[in-house]
């Protein structure tokens, strides 16, 4: 028999914030000058994450195919624009290739779970496909940040290597497919070090979170295991259509390296 799920009242969360002034203690006596910035970035999720549940809360109410993809979309949206702004990336139609790129994989990925991992008739369900989109979305989004940062800095580090590979009849695909794959196994290997250690390190969130609203630890088990297989395999096909895509931006209409 499932427990009931406990409620949090308005009066536990407002106490629960009081864990913080060990943060502000730890910053005063060591002088870390950081009491604006723990303010700020508290004060800014608290309040992101009561707007997005009052936002959720609507649509899983409306439970609209038309509204849920809108809601995708912008969520892909932001995420792109993130990934410029940490990568700092500078090639033609950047926002569009990092936004496809992560749209597709996230789409693709999420509906095949709905549809065949989980079995859901309606692929559209709201409290499924937001949760597990978003966090495919994430994982996809710090990935195709890393790969941006590692196939940027090997394409410029070796331009002269390159170009040497070009001027002997390489392809620039056969030029670059070095610097690919070392752009692919950098955006992989955090993936992968956090889905071995998991289980025995640490506990993954949705598992907990599942566990503590009363689903048993074997069903939360195989969902967990499901997600992170899902979040694997997106992070693998935006990485590589990203990849495809902003190879081409580096060589001109001749093939000649363009940096």
């Amino acid at each position: 028999m499932q427990s009931q799920v406990e409620t949090i009242s308005l009066v536990q969360l407002i106490i629960s914030y009081f864990m913080l002034f060990v943060a502000f203690f730890v910053n005063y006596t060591e002088n870390l000058k950081l009491t604006k910035d723990i303010i700020y970035s508290f004060a800014r999720m608290s309040i992101q994450l009561l707007l997005i549940g009052y936002i959720l809360k609507f649509i899983f109410q409306i439970n609209n195919a038309f509204v849920i993809l809108i809601y995708y979309a912008i969520m892909v949206l932001f995420a792109a624009n993130i990934v410029k702004e940490r990568t700092k990336v500078k090639f033609a139609h950047a926002n569009i290739i990092i936004f496809g790129a992560i749209f597709i994989a996230g789409f693709v990925v999420t509906l095949f779970m709905s549809f065949v991992s989980i079995g859901l008739k309606n692929p559209f369900e709201a409290r499924y496909f937001i949760p597990l989109a978003g966090m495919i979305v994430g994982n996809s989004m710090n990935s195709t940040t890393i790969a941006i940062e590692r196939f940027f800095s090997e394409m410029h580090q070796n331009k002269q290597y390159i170009e040497e590979l070009l001027s002997l009849g390489a392809t620039s695909r056969e030029a670059t497919s070095e610097f690919k794959q070392k752009a692919f196994r950098s955006s992989l290997m955090p993936q992968l070090a956090g889905v071995s250690a998991m289980g025995i390190v640490s506990l993954p969130g949705m598992m907990t979170g599942q566990i503590l609203s009363g689903v048993n630890p074997i069903e939360a088990v195989k969902y967990q295991m499901i997600i992170l297989i899902a979040i694997n395999t997106a992070i693998c096909l935006s990485v590589y259509i990203l990849l495809s895509f902003e190879q081409k931006k580096f060589f001109n209409s001749f093939t000649q390296l363009n940096i």
